[in-house]
């Protein structure tokens, strides 16, 4: 089942409704060109306090041209970064993904695997034209997908989204989530007994069928330590045509993950590492790299964000 989730309970402003002063506003785009290096990411956190100073969450901003976002800035550390200082979130992982919409099919196929409240679905459609990106956005927090739904039904009309409001797992069911500190971006999956909010848990294999997808063309899958048997599972299972040619996940440099380890024995090209994350091709699409060459030329091609 597609869950479209568009808010929780009363009927939300329209995008644009919750914008900052012309004053703060002006402080928190400026905290977006100051660079990236230390003496950058300390600025921009200053104007960000500043700009937010007497606003309460969430605030409405304009991320990509033509694309809004309702950010909660002090309970989410993603959209935190959103918020004021998007030269600091996940530069190179946007540009493998803007680079393989740029040479990609139409529709482009996005799944949105831990999509918390939508950055990657929007910046995938802003890269490509909300009519040639086809998003799928997989959330299981009921509260982060409320956000989520706001987040993409206020983008421009296009190729159709999804919001699938279920956990990903190796095999369908019913899990609960718990918190994982501060952070509503690392509500974790907790297993089927104890406290928490049980969720729906769903293969991704069962969802690309649902959703009736003809291929996956780029997977960005984040699921706070679940990746490996959530994979696993999927390659046993899913045909060839379904494997994604691009997959972004998380694997911070230096530590081979199981998820990872995973994504190399089924012929997966390391094209990029950043500080948290790991971008991979697959080698059977035209011009992705061999794992040597991308192993050697990885950092050098994609930086850090």
């Amino acid at each position: 089942m597609t869950d479209i989730a568009t808010g929780s309970g009363a009927a939300l402003a329209a995008p644009g409704a919750r914008v900052l002063p012309p004053v703060f506003e002006a402080l928190r785009r400026l905290s977006g060109r100051l660079g990236t290096g230390p003496l950058a990411r300390r600025g921009a956190s200053i104007l960000r306090r500043l700009a937010c100073l007497g606003r309460a969450d969430p605030i409405d901003v304009e991320l990509f041209p033509g694309h809004w976002a309702r950010l909660h800035p002090r309970d989410n550390l993603s959209e935190k970064r959103a918020f004021a200082s998007l030269q600091h979130w996940d530069v190179a992982e946007r540009a493998a993904l803007a680079e393989a919409i740029a040479g990609g099919p139409r529709p482009f196929v996005f799944v949105d695997a831990g999509a918390n409240v939508g950055l990657y679905s929007l910046a995938a459609r802003a890269a490509g034209g909300a009519e040639a990106v086809r998003v799928v956005a997989i959330e299981p927090d009921p509260v982060t997908r409320a956000r989520l739904g706001f987040n993409l039904g206020a983008a421009p009309a296009g190729a159709p989204v999804s919001i699938v409001g279920a956990a990903l797992s190796a095999e369908p069911g019913t899990l609960r989530l718990t918190a994982a500190g501060r952070n509503r971006g690392e509500v974790r999956v907790a297993g089927p007994e104890g406290d928490g909010v049980a969720v729906p848990a769903r293969t991704l294999l069962e969802i690309a069928k649902a959703e009736a997808l003809p291929r996956i063309d780029a997977l960005k899958i984040d699921i706070e330590g679940a990746e490996a048997p959530v994979l696993r599972a999927f390659f046993e299972m899913a045909p060839v045509r379904l494997w994604p040619a691009l997959v972004l996940i998380e694997a911070p440099r230096g530590i081979e993950t199981q998820a990872l380890a995973l994504l190399r024995a089924k012929g997966y090209a390391v094209a990029g590492r950043t500080k948290l994350n790991a971008i991979l091709t697959a080698p059977r699409y035209p011009g992705s790299p061999s794992p040597a060459a991308a192993e050697r030329s990885g950092d050098r091609m994609h930086g850090e964000a």
